[in-house]
């Protein structure tokens, strides 16, 4: 093992050790993992510091001045009625977002559902008259585990790459369109009923470090404040977030221009009709979710860089080497891919566990739909922690939760998911 690779571990564990201890600043912590990446040499600056200017940091950003756009405006409000009506219990709130964020997690991607979904979750929240801890979690949760359940966008892909691996390896293709829906769909939607029912009970229900900037509807301090929105300028504000939505939705489809790059321009046209002085579009940006954010990816990509993934990789080939019980071997993939991605972005996790779990399989002659099936499920299992993702790092921040109550919200829905898998896909796809 490399130097390299013993200070990408060394700052993956202080990382996460600084967020458990709850007595260091989040943003902070983040900031030192960049710090230290860049001056052992393992990430240049560009590569380090990228993160501030990614296409998700300017995502989150211009969602951030879009959303305080809208919290001037009676929409949010109406739609919180409408998900809460007068007398609705706190489990209807949590059904009414979550459903909301698998709809448009269907049609677009988890960083921009969940940038649409943060102002609504505070909105409900507070017509419900609720902590937004309980309302967040699950709705990024169920956004994080339903992406690209149905095939359609990337969805649509998975089923070629890996049949082009498997037969690159010497064995049959046996995976059609539908195959990875099959496997997934029932799991999801029986963690989304465990959500819905019992676990969003797990969430916290306090108020603590909860960041209500550019989120609250018209409220600070518990006093309403006077919308100064003429109602020409309320519906150009309804008009703008539209757009903005469907155009990003349409950007995961149509390569035209980026999402990030529909909400910048959204931004901006807020701020330059008055619909948004430049003070209040500065202040809605949380630049401590965007440091977060950016901590977390120079993690990944210290990770990548130094060549950890690949210890990785050939510490789960050496285990997973003289095993021939298929059942073992999918929990094995299933669970190590769960971990990594945790850590590591979803991308970089499929592209170590893929090709391992196709060699096992095609050295084993065992059918690959299994194998693979475990580690796409496990990849996209991103709730544990707020390195797992950008979405979650973003409501880990925002929301103000402690790493003790969010692995507490995340950890029934991880132990289910892969009892769920165990019990299901084997059988559905046997190996042999």
């Amino acid at each position: 093992m490399s130097m390299e690779v013993m200070i990408v571990f060394v700052v993956g564990i202080l990382m996460i050790a600084g967020f458990c201890s709850g007595k260091l600043s989040y943003p902070a912590v983040a900031m030192a993992v960049i710090v230290v990446l860049e001056v052992t040499g393992i990430l240049s600056a560009k590569e380090a510091w990228g993160g501030f200017a990614s296409s998700t940091a300017i995502l989150f950003a211009s969602m951030f001045v879009l959303a305080a756009g809208l919290s001037k405006t009676s929409l949010l409000s109406k739609l919180a009625t409408v998900i809460v009506p007068e007398g609705s219990s706190e489990r209807r709130a949590v059904m009414g977002c979550g459903i909301l964020s698998i709809f448009l997690t269907m049609f677009s991607n988890t960083s921009s559902t969940m940038a649409t979904m943060m102002p609504v979750c505070f909105s409900v929240a507070d017509k419900a008259g609720i902590s937004p801890k309980r309302l967040l979690k699950p709705a990024v949760d169920l956004s994080s585990i339903w992406a690209a359940v149905l095939p359609v966008g990337i969805g649509l892909t998975a089923y070629s790459v890996c049949n082009e691996m498997v037969v690159s390896l010497g064995g049959d293709p046996t995976f059609t369109v539908i195959t990875f829906m099959t496997a997934r769909l029932p799991v999801v939607f029986l963690i989304t009923l465990f959500v819905f029912f019992i676990g969003y009970k797990f969430a916290p229900d306090n108020y603590d470090n909860i960041d209500v900037s550019g989120m609250t509807l018209g409220t600070e301090g518990g006093k309403k404040e006077k919308k100064g929105l003429t109602p020409g300028k309320e519906k150009l504000t309804y008009g703008i977030f539209i757009c903005a939505i469907v155009a990003m939705i349409a950007s995961s489809y149509i390569d035209f221009v980026s999402a990030s790059t529909c909400a910048a321009i959204a931004a901006l046209i807020m701020v330059f009709s008055g619909i948004l002085t430049e003070k209040e579009a500065m202040k809605a940006i949380n630049l401590k979710v965007i440091g977060i954010y950016a901590g977390t990816i120079a993690l990944a990509n210290g990770i990548s860089a130094s060549g950890a993934n690949e210890v990785i990789s050939d510490f789960m080939n050496n285990v997973l080497g003289g095993m021939t019980n298929p059942y073992l071997i999918a929990f094995i993939l299933i669970m190590a891919s769960a971990t990594c991605t945790q850590f590591m972005n979803n991308s970089s996790t499929l592209n170590v566990f893929r090709i391992l779990g196709a060699v096992v399989a095609v050295a084993c002659g065992f059918d690959a739909r299994a194998a693979l099936i475990a580690v796409e499920m496990g990849a996209t299992c991103s709730v544990l922690t707020p390195m797992a993702s950008a979405t979650q790092a973003m409501v880990f921040a925002q929301g103000g939760y402690t790493m003790k109550e969010y692995l507490k919200c995340g950890l029934p829905i991880f132990v289910l998911y892969m009892i769920l898998y165990m019990v299901y896909v084997p059988n559905i796809f046997p190996a042999v």
